[in-house]
């Protein structure tokens, strides 16, 4: 069995051609770093080395030591390399409001606009917007989308903005043959880097990345079930690590209901009338 078809095989979820391409290609990197040497637990353990010496932050480390473990289990290794914890996002990014109307108005392909108003409103990744379905789509009065996202599994529900469901109706109205919203030149749908490319072409200075951080942080404080809801989280824990930046006016008011004490000073009185 070769690489990719053994992957699929064995993971746990669904994984996407994209993710086969990716760890393949690590996979065809690392053996060529063996050289003329076998795969062995000391080979291994070398490789492991390697890689996070050279790779920089941990997080940008998963990819390969997840290449290198399945790499492993291909080739029967008795052997797993310790995935480096992730580090907690210390500052997560808002996209302010104006700045977000500024580059709708500068993208003039409907289909372009809406896949990117679609990632402010959910949240989601590029690869789950790029890969939306018709069917996924519920167009009536209040616009949702629900989807199985790739990434986590975890079945989202993301509703849209009144402008958003005005323009996605609009485009499916426009276009109504095919399987996928976004369809693909010689593919079914477009490709997992299309958002991301449609944000450089036209200026933008935050990603999807951003757009889940800014959805996050912005959501109100005591639903974060529908949070979870809406981005298609598997747990709350990640929320707060990765994603949720702390708002000073939110912070403020919650400290205010909970002690009872004001932190502002209160304004003077006016001074009454016939006095000084």
């Amino acid at each position: 069995m070769n690489f990719k078809a053994f992957v699929r095989s064995k993971a746990k979820g669904p994984i996407t051609d994209a993710t086969l391409e990716l760890y393949d290609r690590d996979r065809r990197r690392l053996q060529g770093r063996l050289g003329s040497q076998s795969l062995t637990v000391e080979t291994a353990q070398e490789l492991e080395a390697w890689l996070k010496s050279r790779s920089g932050k941990p997080n940008s480390q998963q990819r390969w030591i997840t290449a290198l473990n399945w790499l492993l289990r291909w080739k029967g290794v008795d052997y797993q390399a310790r995935r480096p914890p992730k580090e907690p996002n210390p500052h997560p990014r808002t996209v302010p409001e104006d700045e977000y109307a500024r580059l709708l108005s500068r993208i003039a392909d409907p289909m372009e606009r809406l896949a990117v108003r679609i990632s402010y409103d959910t949240g989601w990744s590029p690869s789950d917007v790029a890969a939306i379905r018709k069917a996924d789509v519920d167009a009536s009065d209040i616009a949702i989308v629900r989807k199985v996202r790739q990434k986590t599994n975890v079945a989202a529900e993301a509703v849209l903005s009144k402008e958003t469901a005005d323009e996605l109706r609009a485009f499916m109205a426009s276009s109504p043959e095919g399987e996928y919203l976004f369809p693909g030149e010689g593919r079914p749908h477009r490709n997992r880097t299309w958002v991301n490319a449609v944000l450089r072409r036209n200026g933008s200075t935050f990603s999807p990345r951003a757009f889940r951080s800014n959805l996050a942080t912005r959501w109100p404080g005591d639903d974060i079930k529908g949070l979870m809801v809406q981005g298609g989280w598997r747990d709350s824990r990640t929320i707060f690590e990765h994603y949720r930046g702390n708002v000073r006016e939110r912070q403020i008011a919650s400290f205010e209901a909970a002690t009872g004490r004001s932190v502002k000073p209160r304004e003077p009185d006016d001074e009454l009338p016939g006095y000084g």
